[in-house]
C-alpha cells in the first residue's frame, strides 16, 4: 500500500517532494518491522539524503530518516554503524530540539540499547539510568516510554551479572506496565518473561518455574499455543524442570517444544537450535550420552552452516559435542 502511494506520488509530485518522502519514509518503516532490515535501509538512505537536500540536516524529518536507519542497522548486526549515526543524530537533535524532547530522549535510549549489543554493559546501563531520570520527568514515571528505558537498564544489569538489581527493576516494570497497559499486553508479558530468568539466575529455579507456568497459560491464550513468544516461554518451563533435577519431566518438554519449533520456525532456527541443544542437555544428565551426541553433533553441524565455523554459537556447540564425547570415552 504505502509502495503504491509513493509510486503514486513520485509520478505526480517528484522524487524529491516532502510528501513523497514521507511515503517512501512509512515504506522503510514497514520494511523495518516486518524482518526486512536490509530493504529499510536503502529506503531510509535515499529519505535521509533526499531530506537533508531539501529541508537541511538537522530538520526533525531528516533526523527522523537518520534515525530509523540507524535503527536498521542495528536490526541487521551493524551495531557498530548503527552506534555512529545515533551519535550523530543525538548531536544534531539536542542542537535543534534541546535535551529534553522526547525524540531526543528516544535518540539516547536508542544509543544505550546499541551499547548493550556492542557490550558496553556499564555504559549502557548508566545511560538508561540517565534517560529513565528524565522520561519521569519529562513524560511521567509510568509512561510505556520510561518502562521500555527503565526494561533496558535492567537488561543491562543482567548482562552485568547484577540479576538481584535487575529483579527488582523487571518486577516493578512488569506490575507498572500491568496497571498501565493491560495485563495481557506484550510489554507486561514480556517483563514477566524476564522475571523469571532473572529467578533462574539467582538459583530461585521453583519461583522461575511457577512463573513460567503462569505465563505459558496466559501467552497460550492471548497468542496461541505454537506462537514464539509461547514456545519460547515453555522453553523456560523445561530449563527450571532442569534446574531443579527433574530431568525426566524437563526432557519431556524440550522434545516438545523442539518439535514445535521445528515446524513453525524451521530446523535451522536459532530457536529451534536451542531447543535441540536442551534435549541434548536432558539426555546427558540422564545418562544417554550416545543419544546426546547425536543431537549436539546436529547442532553444531546447523550452526556452522548457518553462521561459519568461527561464530561463537558454533565454537559453544563444537565443545559441548566435545564434552559429550569425553564423557562416552569414560564409560
Amino acid at each position: 500500500m504505502h509502495g503504491a502511494v509513493a509510486a503514486e506520488r513520485a509520478r505526480l509530485l517528484g522524487s524529491d517532494h516532502p510528501d513523497t518522502l514521507a511515503s517512501r519514509y512509512e515504506v522503510g518503516f514497514t520494511l523495518s518491522r516486518t524482518g526486512r532490515p536490509a530493504d529499510a535501509l536503502c529506503e531510509y538512505a535515499h529519505v535521509a539524503q533526499a531530506r537533508e537536500g531539501v529541508f537541511g540536516p538537522d530538520h526533525p524529518d531528516t533526523l527522523a530518516a537518520r534515525q530509523e536507519s540507524a535503527y536498521a542497522l542495528g536490526q541487521l548486526g551493524r551495531h557498530d554503524e548503527a552506534h555512529q549515526t545515533y551519535t550523530s543524530v543525538l548531536a544534531a537533535r539536542e542542537r535543534a530540539m534541546g535535551p529534553d524532547h522526547p525524540d531526543t530522549l528516544r535518540c539516547r535510549h536508542n544509543l544505550a540499547f546499541t551499547l548493550t549489543r556492542l557490550g558496553r554493559f556499564e555504559d549502557a546501563y548508566q545511560m538508561a539510568c540517565e534517560v529513565a531520570e528524565e522520561r519521569a520527568r519529562v513524560l511521567g514515571a509510568d509512561h510505556r516510554d520510561t518502562l521500555a528505558t527503565r526494561y533496558e537498564a535492567a537488561y543491562a544489569l543482567g548482562k552485568l551479572e547484577r540479576w538481584g538489581e535487575a529483579l527488582l527493576i523487571y518486577h516493578e516494570v512488569a506490575e507498572a506496565r500491568a496497571q498501565a497497559l493491560g495485563a495481557d499486553h506484550p510489554d507486561t508479558l514480556a517483563a514477566r518473561f524476564e522475571v523469571g530468568i532473572a529467578l533462574g539466575r539467582l538459583d530461585r529455579g521453583a519461583e522461575a518455574l511457577a512463573l513460567y507456568r503462569a505465563l505459558v497459560e496466559d501467552r497460550t491464550r492471548v497468542h496461541g499455543p505454537t506462537h514464539p513468544e509461547t514456545l519460547r516461554t515453555r522453553h523456560g518451563v523445561g530449563v527450571n524442570l532442569g534446574r531443579l533435577g527433574l530431568w525426566e519431566e524437563a526432557l519431556a518438554e524440550s522434545r516438545n517444544v523442539y518439535a514445535l519449533r521445528k515446524r513453525v520456525l524451521g530446523p535451522n532456527h536459532p530457536d529451534a537450535l536451542v531447543s535441540c541443544r536442551e534435549v541434548a542437555v536432558g539426555l546427558g544428565w540422564l545418562g544417554c550420552w550416545d543419544e546426546a551426541l547425536i543431537e549436539y553433533r546436529h547442532v553444531a553441524d546447523a550452526r556452522e552452516r548457518v553462521l561459519g565455523p568461527d561464530h561463537p554459537d558454533t565454537l559453544a556447540s563444537r565443545n559441548d559435542e566435545g564434552h559429550c564425547l569425553e564423557q562416552l570415552r569414560r564409560e
